[in-house]
């Protein structure tokens, strides 16, 4: 059952607004009619409930309000004018719409704020406490979805992975708390540098990882030496001796599976830690063949200062 529902739930998130609703009001519509067929002597109000979860819970709060008030409305309509059974008094009908109008907001209320309290806690599991970045988990399904939908849409895309050079060092000699603030101070300069569209992420302990959408190779380098500068500047203003390796490739076409783009980068930033570390190191994928001819492998790299 569980995994039913988990699949039911799979679909529906992967439906855009418009689709929500049309869906929506189609299940308004079928169980508005299956009420007046069956007439007032069967009960079927409850099942409305089911219309405006989905609207609230797939939608928005506005939207199951909306839904709310239409199903209220609807059932007031079948019980007065087109059921029309007679009731002990004329104000029976509107208090029982009124209560099932009460509900049904108290169901769209209530399904807010459990979507709003599972989406903070959501977004707690995916976060780095310690830098406000997203931790690796958060980081590989974000990035994941952006490889996924360049790669359906044919759309450049850049990925960066970063480690800290001597960031031990720090540690060893001033203390784990003046490395906390290294990590702090690195994590602003993740959030000040990229675009709302980016996805910046802390992996563990001093390695970190940026992707851009939309990105070529050109946008690519400009964005990294400018990310590069501000974290030297940083680094030089708090007098700590930590640089940064920088293993950046920009995907014409990136490859869906992101397992397969994170390791090309983890690879590219490990060429600059060879080569003499406090650098960055840009690869385009896939590369140029004559490129490749000339120096005599697959993949290769331009080291810019």
């Amino acid at each position: 059952m569980k995994r039913y529902l988990r699949h039911i739930d799979a679909v529906l998130r992967r439906r855009s607004a418009k689709e929500i609703r049309k869906t929506a009001i189609l299940m308004v519509v079928i169980i508005s009619v299956a009420a007046y067929l069956l007439g007032y002597e069967i009960t079927t109000s409850t099942f409305l409930l089911i219309p405006i979860a989905l609207a609230t819970w797939y939608g928005s709060y506005r939207q199951g309000v909306y839904f709310a008030l239409l199903s209220a409305f609807i059932w007031h309509l079948i019980d007065t004018v087109f059921a029309a059974h007679p009731y002990s008094h004329p104000l029976i009908p509107y208090w029982n719409t009124s209560v099932r109008l009460g509900l049904f907001l108290i169901t769209t209320l209530f399904l807010t704020l459990l979507k709003s309290q599972l989406n903070n806690e959501k977004n707690l599991s995916r976060t780095d406490s310690l830098t406000g970045m997203m931790n690796g988990r958060g980081f590989a399904e974000a990035a994941e979805k952006m490889f996924k939908l360049g790669a359906r849409h044919g759309r450049p895309t850049c990925l960066a992975y970063i480690d800290m050079d001597d960031f031990k060092q720090v540690n060893d000699q001033r203390g784990h708390s003046e490395g906390d603030k290294v990590l702090q101070t690195v994590g602003e300069v993740f959030l000040k540098s990229v675009r709302k569209t980016d996805v910046a992420g802390r992996l563990g302990g001093d390695e970190f990882a940026i992707a851009l959408p939309e990105t070529n190779e050109a946008g690519a380098k400009s964005a990294f030496n400018k990310l590069r500068k501000n974290l030297a500047q940083a680094m030089q203003k708090n007098n700590w001796s930590v640089g940064f390796s920088i293993g950046a490739i920009s995907f014409d076409l990136p490859p869906s599976n992101f397992d397969e783009a994170i390791k090309l980068a983890d690879v590219l930033m490990y060429q600059v830690k060879k080569s003499g570390k406090n650098n960055i190191l840009f690869e385009h994928y896939p590369p140029d063949k004559k490129d490749s001819a000339e120096s005599g492998r697959n993949f290769n790299g331009i080291l810019n200062p």
